[in-house]
């Protein structure tokens, strides 16, 4: 195994396209659990553009190197996705450990996954066209694919993560809760997101995301979208129709954390109690 470490994203991009079989580490948090190695490592930490956090009216752009502690520090982060990193194992982990980490080790388990596909992120790829970076932005649910299958070309890089304002501004109601052996340092049972907006008594928006109870973050925007315009009468009324909704898509796993049955039913709770208003 050849070390490489990089001191610019085009420096980064070009052993990318040079190196074959290579691997791109930030804080390897995830990589040393799961015995994570290829031929070639690009060690990106020294690449300061790509732990920059920028934002405007619009959106804010996370930058995949950015660690877990800068962000929960930073005060143009959603509250939301803050309360999902500080439950992330111990303090030195979050230290190290990055959200471009994160989704890139696409694991059905990764506390910030259910958040950010709960806020329409937009992941940031790039690669190298000549002499020039070209970037390619992708939503989270197309880029990953399966348990730690994610839509990168062996050139590529993930470079950031674009969340929309309009995702989480002028929220109503906001839930995130992971069920785990603890509040951190534990990898989740299962994790629930929810955002709510709600004006004169009708959902205006609604976003709902799952966690650990399927190959991937389960979001249906189909049902999200047969909720919107709802009065919260309406939205009682039908409030049988949505949980059995989600219960197809709800397909947990018997494992060494939790049981089916166990994960099936707090999913159902949450969603239920998210539901009351």
């Amino acid at each position: 195994m050849v070390g490489y470490y990089p001191k610019t994203l085009k420096e980064a991009l070009k052993f990318r396209q040079e190196l074959e079989s290579s691997l791109i580490i930030s804080g390897g948090t995830d990589a040393m659990v799961v015995k994570k190695t290829a031929p070639h490592v690009i060690f990106i930490n020294d690449i300061e553009e790509l732990k920059k956090i920028t934002f405007d009216d619009n959106k804010i752009v996370i930058g995949a190197a950015a660690n877990y502690k800068d962000l929960i520090a930073d005060r143009n982060i959603p509250e939301i996705l803050k309360k999902a990193m500080r439950q992330i194992a111990s303090p030195g982990i979050r230290n190290a450990g990055t959200v471009g980490g994160n989704i890139c080790n696409a694991s059905p388990a990764g506390d910030t996954l259910p958040v950010l596909y709960a806020l329409s992120a937009i992941i940031i790829k790039a690669k190298l066209k000549g002499d020039e970076v070209l970037e390619i932005r992708m939503p989270i649910e197309e880029f990953i694919l399966g348990i730690r299958k994610i839509a990168l070309e062996a050139d590529e890089m993930v470079i950031g993560i674009e969340i929309p304002k309009s995702s989480y501004e002028f929220m109503t109601k906001i839930v995130f809760e992971k069920a785990g052996a603890r509040a951190a340092d534990a990898i989740s049972k299962l994790s629930f997101t929810g955002l709510m907006k709600v004006s004169n008594d009708r959902i205006e928006d609604i976003r709902i995301a799952f966690g650990s109870v399927s190959v991937t973050t389960i979001r249906r925007t189909e049902i999200e979208n047969e909720i919107i315009g709802k009065s919260i009468e309406e939205l009682e009324e039908m409030k049988e129709k949505i949980l059995n909704s989600y219960n197809e898509f709800i397909r947990p796993i018997d494992d060494q954390r939790s049981t089916a049955v166990y994960r099936k039913k707090v999913c159902r709770n949450l969603l239920n109690d998210f539901l009351r208003i």
